[in-house]
This record gives C-alpha cells, structure tokens and sequence, in this order.
C-alpha cells in the first residue's frame, strides 16, 4: 500500500484472510447452473488484492424471480426501505440510464456519506455503480443477474472493488468483511423487496 494504506501489516492479512464470501466466481454460472439447489447467497466467492484495493466477486442463488431482482437493485432511492444499515438516499440527478445520489449507511460502526453514480441496463438486467466522493471508502462494483429456466429464481453474480477513502483511512481488510457482511445484508432485503414485486404484479 502507499500513503492511503494505514494499519499493521499483519491486521491486514487478517482481515483480507477473513474474506471467502460474496456471489461466485464467473466461471461457476458458464459451467452450468443446478437451479433446483436450495437457496444460498454464497454460492461461490473470490478476492484478490486490485488497484490499491481488494476485489471481491460473489455469486448468489436466489428464490426470487429476475426481473423482480433487478428491480429491485435499481430502486436505490428506496433502498432504505429494504437494505439493513442504509439510513438515506437523495437522488441528486437522473440523466438517461444514470442516477446520481447521495447515500449514507452505516460501515463498521462508523457513519459512511458518499456520492455514487447508478447506471442501469434493463436490457441486460445489469446495475453497476461508481463512489465518485466519500468519507470512509471507495466501493465499485455491479450486478448482473441471470434467471432460471422456469422464471422463479435467479443467479446474482456481484462484483466489488474496495478502496480505502483518503481523508479517513481505514485498513483495507477491515472494510473487505465489511463490505462483505453488508453484501449478505442486502441480499435478503433485495430478496424480499423482489418478492414483493413480483407478488404485485
């Protein structure tokens, strides 16, 4: 790490040790999918050190029909609503398939304020995001989400690249389990919300 980094090294490898979660691994849903395995947020999951940071891929299996997943996601002015530990989201601009908002959630115990890009591709059930600004940490990433044969459920592959913020650094393997611990949080509240959605329809 350069002058961003801060924390022993050794609290480091901890924390970066302390990761195997999120959705799988790309490969997993080219080699074929068993959709009638139960539910699992954790299918799979990889991280590997990235770009002064820490990238994480997760692959979820999940009991909820596609288009509701992904309307769910794309929903992030509500995410309050339905995402544990997210306690405000302002959209500050929609241009074309963008939404800007401010968002703040708690991290680690710690109030975390960012400004964050949304780009959506209904086409391809797609949602991708950029931290353009924040107090605690850079997290981009995306989602994509494939569904089953039937319709019902859906294959969530979720990728994250994690960078400590400048102003408040905090030690890169801290904010990978914590990124990861919110990642399983959402999950159930995206599943849940995209049941829901679909129930309406």
């Amino acid at each position: 790490m350069n002058a961003r980094g801060s924390g022993s090294a050794g609290a480091r490898r901890y924390g970066i040790g302390a990761l195997v979660a999120m959705l799988v691994v790309g490969g997993c849903g080219k080699q074929g999918v068993d959709w009638s395995a139960p539910e699992n947020f954790v299918l799979s999951e990889s991280s590997a050190r990235k770009d002064e940071g820490v990238a994480l891929e997760y692959e979820s299996l999940v009991d909820a029909p596609p288009d509701g997943v992904y309307q769910a996601l794309a929903d992030v002015e509500h995410y309050p609503d339905f995402i544990p530990g997210v306690d405000q989201v302002q959209l500050l601009e929609t241009k074309g398939d963008t939404k800007t908002v401010f968002i703040a959630q708690r991290v680690i115990g710690r109030q975390s304020s960012a400004k964050v890009v949304w780009t959506l591709d209904p086409g391809k059930r797609r949602v991708s995001f950029t931290t353009v600004q924040s107090n605690l940490s850079y997290n981009d990433g995306s989602y994509e989400i494939e569904g089953s044969p039937s319709g019902t459920r859906s294959l969530v592959r979720s990728h994250f690249l994690v960078r400590e913020a400048d102003q408040t650094p905090v030690p890169i393997g801290v904010l990978a389990t914590a990124t990861r611990e919110a990642f399983l949080a959402a999950a159930r509240g995206v599943r849940e919300r995209a049941v829901k959605i679909a129930a309406a329809r």
